[in-house]
């Protein structure tokens, strides 16, 4: 979708800018060693903006801490505006406020402050606390905000809506999407533990994703903060069709495998390097000789099992089988040279 472009300090979304990912810490404020570690770790994992929740006026101090950072922090505010305007103060380049927690003239006073100081805000819809109960009801709420913000000329600002409802959560931002040109920031909130919230977040934002809909993306989980902001690097090179690093393809398996796809797969991975994982190519570890000289065919490399053992197709070209007992040492030797 085409959405206008959005300044969050160094930071620009929208406009055709790419995915930006963002993600929130979670550590308590009484270890602020332990938060800036925590800062410093998602930053190296690929987070491109931090936010931070800010309870009250005196936790506005975190900023002088964590104002190191080489990305953009923002300001998580609620209830208060005086949050908000000390948050903007004390140089957070972006403040998400809460629209059902906040009062109107609180909202408008953040963004007259906002202007001034070059910053960006964040509208956030969220079902546990807008009062909405359904898609359309808080895609109406927003479309209701967006257009009064915009009528009071600000242009630098975007909108999120979240529902712990897969449904809700995709059909709200579609809704939305093709109503305004205003950024969206998606997520689905609230999504449980870390395996079913990644599910649950790969299916509500890879639908969005590949519809075109979303300027920046935080995947919430119950989890390590590290485990959102690699979650959301893996949906955005998924969605886009720009995975970096290797690109396993394997089969599920069945009773027809020449080879044992886990064990083998299980063997390559752990016999690669960081260096080698980072070389962006496809390598394929397939059963059976029914798709796997296909499927290995289509990647720059593959293992492909037969009833002669296995068999390593590189760039739609037989190499060698496993006669010699060292077809994974050939492999990895192989997958070396690409």
């Amino acid at each position: 979708m085409n959405t206008r472009k959005v300044s969050i300090g160094s930071v620009e979304v929208g406009g055709g800018n790419p995915l930006r990912v963002q993600t929130m810490l979670k550590s308590p404020f009484e270890f602020p060693e332990q938060l800036f570690s925590e800062a410093e770790e998602l930053v190296a994992a690929g987070a491109e903006m931090i936010r931070v929740a800010i309870p009250t006026v005196k936790d506005v101090g975190i900023y002088s801490l964590l104002s190191e950072l080489k990305v953009p922090l923002i300001a998580d505010c609620h209830f208060s505006g005086d949050i908000a305007e000390k948050s903007l103060k004390a140089g957070f380049k972006k403040i998400r406020i809460n629209p059902g927690n906040t009062s109107e003239k609180d909202i408008f006073d953040a963004f007259r402050m906002a202007d001034s100081y070059g910053a960006s805000i964040r509208l956030g819809f969220n079902s546990g606390s807008c009062g909405a109960r359904d898609a359309e009801g808080i895609a109406t709420q927003a479309l209701d905000w967006d257009e009064k913000i915009q009528k009071a000329g600000y242009k630098n600002f975007l909108v999120s809506m979240k529902s712990s409802s897969v449904l809700d959560t995709v059909d709200a931002n579609r809704f939305f999407s093709v109503r305004s040109d205003t950024p969206l920031h998606i997520g689905v909130t609230a999504t449980g533990p870390r395996d079913s919230g990644i599910l649950k977040s790969a299916v509500g934002l890879g639908a969005l994703l590949i519809d075109g809909v979303g300027d920046t993306i935080r995947v919430s989980l119950t989890s390590d903060s590290l485990d959102e902001v690699r979650t959301a690097i893996q949906l955005k090179e998924i969605t886009s069709g720009q995975h970096k690093g290797i690109e396993f393809i394997s089969c599920p398996a069945c009773s027809r495998n020449r080879i044992n796809v886990k064990k083998t797969l299980d063997e390559l991975m752990s016999g690669l390097t960081d260096s080698d994982k980072r070389k962006n190519i496809s390598v394929a570890v397939m059963g059976c000789e029914v798709n796997g000289p296909g499927e290995a065919s289509h990647c720059d490399i593959g293992l492909c099992g037969t009833r002669s053992g296995g068999l390593i197709i590189k760039k739609g070209k037989v190499m060698t089988g496993t006669k010699d007992g060292k077809v994974m040492d050939r492999l990895i030797e192989e997958i070396r040279k690409l």
